[in-house]
């Protein structure tokens, strides 16, 4: 049997200010004595204006590096933050330190030795690249942390990170050392940088667990583990703004046991027959969004978990059912690159001893695909736009 429910009730904007009165009736079917809502058939104003249509729905552009980059504001103003596509990182970082004009000859300095270190591990056998790589890193870090912070040549700067191995990799750890302000140490800065995260006590991290999040290795990590893979894919992410509600919204490619594992972590993942969809919400001040918006979501969405990987076809998003070690891909990178230069440098005898067969090429993996990964995805957050890389392959 079908009912009908009319009620009178006043319309509010969303902060609370009275627009009017409306006029809503429900067509509801009565079950067992119970009004169950069938459909809202009309919504209007006394004068008869339908209100949910003065509510405008915007699709967005991802501007400032959104999700994935996005900072409260930029360091240095490029291209009218659009993507910035580059086919030499190391030219386009010489520009930018130019641009940017702070302390030029330090700044130079510490470029050219990212980049000499860099090219020359590229050159070399890979049990012989983890150094070459990490002090190349080390003074590219050293760039971007300057770039932000200026904290200049005058002050003392620390790797900031020491490693214990163990006897074997399963057993690895390293420590980041805190934040300090007399000296500088270079691994927590660049987290501060990057990430917008303040080591405030010493952090231990095993290195295995940490690695379990390296989008670029995941798949070698599973199968030498035995271990089922946690990234789901995220495909046709939408961004529209209702009102002053922004919604992001993504198709997850992900097996149905996983749906349950991703709502337990605090994903809003919901199933339609064979398709699994995300969506998360933010609200803004006002009816306008700015940059300021565009952070606050990013960082909504930063903290449940975002990752990202940068390959031919540009950026591919994913979320992890791992709730353990939920950690960016630059600090995953730059912390197990100061590791395995630390057993290049201190223990070279001991690699074939520290690393298993299958860990062997867990490594070459790592070492041949991800320093690129941290040069490209590491500009790309601190300059708050996405950049890709022209003409070549990843």
């Amino acid at each position: 049997m079908l009912v009908f429910v009319f009620a009178k009730c006043l319309v509010m904007d969303f902060c609370g200010q009275i627009l009017g009165n409306t006029f809503v009736m429900w067509c509801c079917d009565c079950l067992n004595g119970n009004l169950v809502l069938n459909k809202n058939l009309y919504n209007f104003y006394g004068d008869g204006r339908d209100y949910m249509a003065q509510i405008k729905t915007i699709d967005l552009k991802f501007k400032y590096g959104f999700p994935n980059f996005t900072k409260t504001a930029n360091n240095i103003y490029l291209c009218g933050s659009q993507n910035l596509i580059l086919s030499d990182i190391w030219a386009f970082w010489d520009y930018v330190i130019k641009k940017n004009g702070y302390e030029k000859d330090f700044m130079a300095s510490l470029l050219e030795q990212a980049k000499n270190f860099y090219i020359a591990a590229e050159k070399s056998p890979v049990n012989s690249r983890p150094l070459l790589y990490y002090y190349s890193f080390l003074n590219f870090a050293k760039v971007m942390i300057n770039l932000e912070k200026k904290y200049g040549k005058n002050v003392t700067y620390m790797h900031g990170v020491k490693e214990r191995n163990n006897g074997r990799f399963v057993h690895s750890e390293i420590t980041i050392e805190a934040i300090k302000n007399h000296i500088k140490n270079v691994s927590a800065e660049l987290h501060r940088v990057l990430d917008s995260r303040t080591i405030s006590t010493s952090l231990t991290l095993n290195l295995r667990e940490l690695l379990s999040h390296c989008v670029g290795i995941h798949r070698t990590y599973c199968e030498i583990y035995n271990m089922k893979e946690s990234f789901c894919k995220l495909m046709d992410i939408k961004l529209i703004k209702t009102g002053r509600i922004i919604n992001l919204s993504a198709k997850v490619q992900c097996r149905p046991e996983q749906l349950t594992e991703l709502v337990s972590i605090g994903y809003n993942v919901t199933q339609d027959e064979n398709s699994f969809s995300w969506e998360e919400s933010y609200r803004l001040r006002s009816n306008n969004i700015t940059r300021e918006g565009y952070y606050n979501f990013s960082q909504i969405l930063r903290d449940k978990g975002i990752w990202y990987f940068i390959g031919n076809d540009g950026y591919t998003n994913y979320l992890s059912t791992n709730p353990g070690y939920r950690y960016s891909p630059e600090f995953i990178i730059y912390n197990t690159m100061f590791y395995l230069g630390s057993i290049t440098r201190y223990h070279p005898y001991l690699f074939n001893d520290i690393f298993s067969d299958k860990e062997q090429w867990l490594m070459s993996e790592f070492l041949t695909t991800q320093p690129k990964q941290f040069l490209y995805l590491s500009t790309a957050k601190i300059l708050s736009q996405n950049v890709l890389k022209a003409y070549a392959e990843f």
